[in-house]
């Protein structure tokens, strides 16, 4: 035979205190994905620049966060340098052709320099080496239109 429970009455004030204390963790509840997307956005910015730190020091280049982690960390530019002319550019990642579950760091192997393109073509030697990019950073996405944003001092003019 199991036992029985049997459940006390409330006095006014007990069954206020268990209303207080219910609508608080709903609304804890629905707080909570939230937080979740927030802490997910500060790990996915807090890899990108790790990653980017570790290049600067020159350390390997894998592991590198996925495309879609950077873009999701709010890291939308990739800084990349060619090998050859030292030029360097950013590319915007979320305007990026490549699967976006690959690491950043496959990217540098497709990119090619525009300088040194164009140098060749206007040369006529098409039996020059291509020129391979060095992935540098990631940066964060500077957005102009940010309402919290303070608009530019305009310079003094005498």
């Amino acid at each position: 035979m199991s036992p029985r429970i049997i459940q006390l009455p409330l006095s006014g004030r007990d069954r206020r205190h268990y209303m207080r204390e219910l609508r608080a963790a709903e609304q804890a509840h629905r707080d909570l994905p939230a937080k979740v997307e927030e802490a997910y956005r500060a790990a996915h910015a807090v890899a990108c620049h790790e990653w980017s730190v570790r290049q600067f020091i020159g350390g390997p280049a894998e592991p590198s966060p996925r495309i879609v982690d950077a873009i999701a960390g709010g890291c939308e530019l990739l800084e990349v340098r060619c090998r050859r002319c030292s030029h360097e550019s950013l590319i915007d990642l979320t305007e990026v052709v490549w699967p976006r579950e690959k690491p950043i760091h496959t990217l540098a192997k497709v990119l090619r320099c525009q300088a040194c393109k164009d140098e060749r073509a206007g040369s006529g030697s098409s039996s020059a080496r291509k020129s391979v990019t060095s992935c540098i950073a990631i940066r964060r996405t500077i957005r102009s239109n940010d309402p919290g944003e303070k608009p530019a001092k305009k310079a003094r003019t005498r």
